[in-house]
């Protein structure tokens, strides 16, 4: 089953209760992420932000560093992740002040697996709750910064 997204040119193609795909990145920091072992025993909330550095994706990202006591309060860990190469991600992970992961999907295939790829070859702006075994719990779609993070707390505490 896949969820259209049609006028944004793209189709999600993982709904809630199915596993996220098999993923290692880079981080910022040149760590090897694989995100089936990452924060084992927690929730994780991966974000995808279209372009390191961009104004809004620097928005999301700070504040998900924000309120990251918020997040580990309900046993749950994030990363952010964009097509962006190791060096861009480092700059945005400074800019940001982030406090967890910012990994690069630089050939952009967990992206393409995932079908948020947009036109402009970027990730949409999308955000996967996952429960401790790396089931979906919840996927947002179209995401509007403003009181997203509140929403994924919402998520992850229902």
């Amino acid at each position: 089953m896949t969820a259209s997204n049609s006028a944004q040119g793209f189709t999600v193609t993982l709904l809630a209760g199915q596993p996220f795909p098999a993923f290692t990145g880079t981080s910022h920091e040149g760590e090897s992420i694989d995100f089936s072992k990452y924060a084992e025993g927690k929730s994780l909330v991966v974000f995808f932000y279209p372009k390191a550095t961009t104004n809004g994706c620097v928005r999301e990202t700070t504040e998900f560093g924000a309120r990251r006591g918020e997040l580990d309060a309900l046993n749950a860990a994030v990363v952010g992740v964009s097509i962006d190469e190791q060096e861009a991600q480092k700059q945005h992970a400074i800019q940001c002040a982030a406090n967890f992961p910012v990994i690069t999907d630089a050939g952009g295939k967990l992206i393409t697996e995932l079908g948020i790829m947009s036109e402009r070859g970027s990730a949409m702006r999308t955000t996967y709750v996952l429960s401790p075994d790396r089931t979906v719990r919840e996927v947002f779609e179209k995401v509007n910064i403003d009181g997203h993070v509140d929403a994924v707390l919402a998520a992850l505490k229902g």
